[in-house]
């Protein structure tokens, strides 16, 4: 789990970082680059926070 945390924070940084695009195209990247890099955060410290606690 701490794996697909931390390749899902990567993917949502690689998202939020890209240029280019119409204004909705980067209105659409940023929202999906921040839903990506929550849930690899969350994932991240779920998966700590198991590990801690066995």
């Amino acid at each position: 789990m701490l794996g697909f945390g931390l390749a899902a924070l990567t993917a949502g940084l690689v998202v939020l970082t890209r240029r280019g695009g119409s204004e909705q195209a980067v209105y659409a990247r940023r929202i999906g680059g921040m839903m990506i890099t929550a849930a690899g955060f969350a994932l991240t410290v779920f998966s700590i926070g198991l590990a801690r606690a066995g």
